[in-house]
């Protein structure tokens, strides 16, 4: 009896221990938790699990990793500083340089973060790229569609990560082109020749009561145009300068001269990023 119990806890205790290197090879030894973190309880299971897959793809693939943490509290911090410290103390980054680039979003007061390090901070990711991909995102997070939220930011960091690669990352003066659907460009000018037809058929209506009349006597009243005689003679001519002063532009203009800002975290390292409200 007690060699069939032994037996079955060595069983037990083998396939443990067989199941957890497959368990720990889906997070790096370096990194403690997935790249997708919903402690809120916004995406449902199937959302979750597409959303791992992409982001573990495109952080493979770009060399640097794209995370999406959703919390219920900020727990008194500013958005900015829990993104920069949820990064930094779980040790997410890819690589010896640790980059990455992180979307915290806060339900309990309804915020938004996003904290880049390494090569997101200074070179994919400058601070009008986190405007551009912030203003794309934000107006899903207001509507309620977390997931196409999700999926435009994983989307827009692979296109700015794959951007900066060429050597030319997206910054000011130089940012992605709206794309419109062949289908939607077709509906537009479809719309737009209707309205045009219906509007110069009703004009051309109202002109039915008007006919033709042979000479241009019939479209003029008598004593209705009076001809005047004036003349302007030249004087003089008087010109005035005036030098208006122009400012130069600084190099401390961010909005300006593009580039990243930085800001340093609890831990002491170097971060980029931005917040808002949604």
């Amino acid at each position: 009896m007690k060699k069939k119990i032994w037996h079955g806890l060595s069983v037990f205790l083998c396939l443990f221990i067989l199941m957890l290197p497959a368990k720990a090879s889906s997070i790096p030894a370096e990194r403690q938790k997935p790249l997708l973190v919903d402690d809120a309880g916004l995406l449902t299971t199937e959302e979750s699990t597409a959303l791992l897959e992409k982001l573990e793809e495109i952080s493979q693939r770009q060399q640097n990793e794209v995370a999406i943490v959703t919390v219920n509290s900020l727990d008194g911090k500013t958005a900015q500083a829990y993104a920069d410290d949820y990064y930094d103390y779980n040790g997410y980054g890819y690589g010896e340089n640790d980059d990455g680039i992180l979307l915290l979003i806060s339900m309990g007061e309804r915020k938004w973060a996003i904290s880049t390090y390494g090569y997101c901070h200074l070179t994919a990711f400058t601070d009008a790229g986190i405007s551009y991909i912030s203003n794309e995102f934000q107006r899903k997070l207001s509507s309620g569609k977390y997931a196409q939220a999700f999926d435009c930011f994983a989307d827009l960091c692979d296109q700015f990560l794959t951007q900066a690669a060429t050597g030319e990352p997206y910054d000011v003066g130089n940012m992605p082109s709206g794309h419109v659907a062949p289908f939607w460009l077709f509906v537009d000018i479809l719309i737009g020749f209707l309205i045009s037809f219906f509007m110069v058929r009703r004009k051309a209506g109202s002109l039915k009561s008007v006919v033709k009349q042979d000479s241009a006597r019939a479209y003029t009243r008598d004593g209705s145009m009076t001809v005047t005689v004036a003349s302007d003679q030249f004087v003089n001519r008087i010109v005035t300068e005036r030098r208006i002063q122009r400012d130069t532009p600084t190099s401390s203009s961010s909005s300006s001269s593009g580039g990243s800002s930085s800001h340093t975290s609890s831990s002491g390292r170097s971060h980029g990023g931005s917040s808002g409200s949604f």
